[in-house]
């Protein structure tokens, strides 16, 4: 199915198809390789070689949330913060569902600046000033002008010649384009591809026989699935990620609905608008766009809560 949404279909695919969580579902990407078991920490230890290309050592997990300094400041709470070799790198990675109305750019740009303030204590000399990676593992297409699902920035000259500093860099992985690779043997895949090919199939049952390769291919791959299997065994899991879903379907269903109205003012008015007007005319108006968009009458009642006689009415 096509559609012209910033999120990726198989978000919403519910339920339990082959018994796992969904690890594009952020809380389970955060669960899967935050564990306090080797399985988990080699997972992560992995995934991040596979970003640096090179083997990644003296790994450490802390705090997700960042204090804020002033009441003023944007909060940042991240997926998964960890440091590197006596905190000469600070790294965020996360799960990205959609893009936030085109200023992605922007939220990563405050991100990773909030991320090096943080970790750049009073009296640190300027020559030992970590560098901070935002990592982003995008379940949308961030660049629909390049084939590219790999993406490093850092701080250049305009002309784009001379790097000017690597103490604040922004990394985007973009797994839909993943999708247009062929399931080629995994020894023919980047690690990362191997990486993202799992992140992809992880919990979709008809891709059960590929995944198996992939496990076969990469010791960190196959301690993910391990941790992923253990997971899948929690109800309170479970829980997580069908409140996530809920919780983007919603925000889903809000911005297509304040985009259809055409609220002057811009989409943050018209999801407080849109959330206010959660009535059935409301929801019927969201139906239309979703239809208009190319989803299924069974998609858009499972996005709307409407059901399927009353979407007949559309």
């Amino acid at each position: 199915m096509e559609h012209n949404s910033e999120f990726d279909y198989q978000l919403f695919d519910g339920g339990r198809g082959n018994g796992l969580l969904n690890p594009k579902i952020d809380p389970i990407f955060k669960s899967m390789f935050t564990q306090n078991t080797k399985e988990s920490k080699k997972a992560l230890s992995s995934f991040l070689g596979a970003i640096f290309n090179q083997p990644i050592e003296d790994l450490e997990v802390g705090k997700n949330e960042i204090p804020i300094e002033s009441e003023r400041d944007k909060q940042s709470i991240f997926d998964i913060t960890c440091t590197l070799k006596n905190q000469q790198q600070v790294i965020n990675i996360e799960m990205q569902a959609m893009s936030n109305s085109g200023a992605f750019d922007n939220r990563s740009e405050y991100h990773v600046g909030h991320l090096l303030n943080h970790y750049v204590h009073r009296g640190t000399p300027w020559i030992k000033v970590p560098q901070a990676y935002m990592i982003s593992v995008l379940n949308f297409v961030y660049d629909k002008n390049s084939q590219d699902y790999f993406s490093w920035y850092t701080m250049r000259k305009d002309n784009g010649d001379e790097l000017k500093s690597k103490r604040m860099n922004i990394i985007y992985l973009e797994l839909p384009k993943l999708f247009e690779k062929n399931d080629e043997d995994p020894k023919f895949l980047t690690s990362i591809e191997r990486w993202g090919k799992f992140l992809l199939y992880a919990n979709q049952p008809e891709k059960v026989d590929y995944v198996r390769t992939l496990i076969k291919s990469e010791e960190g791959i196959m301690n993910a699935q391990s941790v992923l299997n253990e997971i899948s065994q929690s109800d309170e899991e479970w829980r997580r990620e069908r409140d996530y879903i809920d919780a983007v379907n919603t925000e889903l269903s809000v911005r297509l609905y304040a985009e259809q109205q055409g609220h002057a003012d811009g989409l943050e008015e018209g999801l407080a608008k849109g959330r206010a007007e959660g009535d059935k005319s409301a929801k019927l108006e969201i139906a239309r766009n979703l239809l208009a968009r190319g989803f299924s009458k069974d998609e858009t009642a499972e996005l709307t809560g409407l059901s399927l006689q009353e979407l007949a009415s559309l």
